[in-house]
């Protein structure tokens, strides 16, 4: 286990085993031992319908994150440093946070640890993140669905996806855009299974309302790996074809069923396809550390696409898991400029370079990418990193500027997430690990959030956002030691509430100000000398001006 969660290529002595990247050695003992099993690569037959038969197509499954975490302190998603409430339901698969305002959410706990002098916040003040369950056991576990919360750990937003019927879509990359000039945030949802997803790109505005739903275009399904807008209001999405190949040459059959990675871009307003990019057009079987059998029921999954990033305005950055690499793609021609990884890089790779089944390539700024590197399912080294490199596309060379690891040596079998922060600092989500951290510009480890053991989340991501949802605050009230009342106020998503002011009074048409408090966490609990039985809330900002007030509240104790 390093010491430094901040490791380079002359720091950590696992990563001398990138040293031999063999970029001359495409087919060598490194190509050969990723040859997967009949079990990684599972049949299937027929046509393909929905995320189920697409999960049945390939590798990628969602394992159980390991718990070896390093978090000294509690903090749950609700409760406040001062104790304000919102309680963990103990002894359960996955630990779950509960109010008394609303008993209809139950966001599963964060636990937050901080390190030295902790996290720089800037204007990135929350972190979006989508919690979902992959295993059930328990009756009282955590709900799944979008969540913000904030660098204490504090439940700020959370729209629930389960129903009473025990069914739920998935939500997945989670985060605020800009849309037409506004923030909002948006996530795609639909239907998942093995790391596949059959559904819809979402936008929603400051008041948590849908304003928009993007859809794949050509009879394909969205996927859940990329919704990506831009500056031009349009969205790039992630989409799977199935179709037929020569796969001979890979060790396959002449007519051999594949998967393709596409690419499309969608104007919003109007759903249409302004741009679609296939990868079986592009870069060929051979290329994947995924190899086909001669099963003629098997589809092979040779590229699995999982993110996109627009390097400039014809060059996409594209993400392929399966065959170690990310390739800049011209927009006019399709044609792949380079190759970044994998059997056929076109760049010279210094010690600590190469990558292997990564996820979220972005770039910093030109000749800068950040890449996060699995390195897992199968395992290619002992520890997950979220990498910094220097690309330099005139002498094809490219090198290691930094790599940050979890000092749990956190092994990341899917997803993650790699970030660079406003402060200069790091953000890392660890994907199928239930770990989020902050990392100073040095590397530190500042900042460490962990989710219950079976709870995983795509990608996290820390961002600026102002939420003023529709509807009212909610309250509710009870009697407290002091033969007075204690008041519960929430407002789910509320960003700019400051302080609640609480009213109460024999009659509801002669309510009194009591008490004006602080908000403390997602739900503020405030003690007042009254028995009411008629009770008010008032969530006011930091000017003193109303934002919202509860509906009266008529105790019955």
């Amino acid at each position: 286990m390093p010491e430094d969660p901040m490791t380079t290529d002359n720091q950590s002595d696992d990563q001398t085993d990138r040293q031999t990247d063999q970029q001359d050695q495409p087919d060598g003992p490194r190509a050969t031992r990723q040859r997967l099993g009949r079990r990684e690569v599972l049949g299937l037959s027929g046509v393909v319908a929905g995320a189920a038969a697409l999960g049945a197509a390939g590798l990628v499954g969602y394992r159980i994150g390991r718990s070896d975490g390093t978090a000294t302190s509690r903090v749950s998603a609700s409760a406040s440093p001062d104790g304000s409430s919102g309680t963990a339901n103990p002894g359960t698969a996955s630990t779950a946070t509960s109010f008394r305002t609303r008993p209809d959410l139950s966001p599963p706990e964060v636990i937050m640890t901080r390190a030295g002098a902790g996290p720089k916040i800037g204007s990135q003040k929350y972190i979006f993140l989508a919690p979902k369950q992959y295993t059930a056991t328990g009756t009282t576990s955590s709900q799944s669905g979008p969540m913000i919360i904030d660098h204490a750990g504090r439940l700020v937003w959370f729209s629930p996806t389960d129903s009473a019927e025990g069914q739920s879509d998935v939500v997945m990359d989670f985060r605020p855009q800009t849309y037409r000039g506004r923030p909002v945030l948006t996530w795609w949802e639909g239907t998942s299974a093995n790391g596949y997803g059959t559904g819809t790109g979402v936008i929603a505005d400051s008041s948590y309302t849908k304003i928009a739903t993007v859809n794949a275009v050509g009879n394909l399904q969205a996927d859940l790996h990329e919704f990506l807008i831009t500056a031009r209001n349009t969205a790039y999405l992630t989409a799977y074809r199935r179709t037929t190949t020569d796969l001979t040459a890979a060790g396959g059959l002449s007519k051999g069923n594949v998967l393709s990675g596409v690419v499309q871009e969608i104007d919003i307003a109007t759903g249409k396809l302004l741009f679609s990019w296939d990868s079986l057009d592009h870069v060929d079987p051979t290329a994947s550390y995924v190899k086909p059998t001669t099963n003629p029921g098997d589809t092979l999954d040779y590229f699995h696409i999982n993110s996109i990033f627009e390097l400039d305005n014809d060059t996409l950055l594209i993400s392929s898991r399966n065959t170690w690499a990310v390739y800049a793609v011209a927009k006019s021609s399709g044609r792949v400029l380079w190759r970044l990884g994998g059997q056929h890089s076109d760049f010279h790779h210094a010690t600590g370079t190469r990558f292997e089944w990564q996820h979220h390539a972005t770039q910093l700024r030109p000749g800068r990418l950040m890449i996060f590197d699995n390195a897992s399912a199968p395992a290619q080294e002992r520890q997950s990193r979220a990498l910094l490199l220097d690309v330099d596309t005139k002498s094809m060379t490219v090198a290691l500027v930094r790599a940050l690891t979890h000092p749990a040596g956190l092994l990341a079998d899917s997803q993650g997430s790699f970030q660079h922060l406003s402060t200069g600092e790091w953000f890392v989500g660890w994907g199928a690990e239930p770990y989020f951290s902050q990392f100073s510009t040095d590397g530190t480890l500042v900042l460490d959030g962990k989710l219950p053991d079976n709870v995983q989340s795509y990608r996290t991501l820390s961002g600026t956002w102002t939420g003023q949802p529709g509807g009212k605050p909610v309250i509710t009230a009870g009697t407290n030691a002091a033969r007075g009342s204690t008041v519960y106020a929430s407002w789910n998503g509320a960003t700019e509430v400051a302080q609640w002011t609480v009213l109460a009074g024999s009659k509801q048409s002669a309510l009194r100000q009591l008490a004006k408090v602080p908000r403390a966490g997602f739900e503020t609990g405030v003690a007042v000398d009254s028995t009411g039985p008629y009770f008010q809330v008032i969530g006011v900002d930091v000017h003193g001006a109303e934002l919202g007030r509860s509906d009266v509240l008529k105790a019955s104790f």
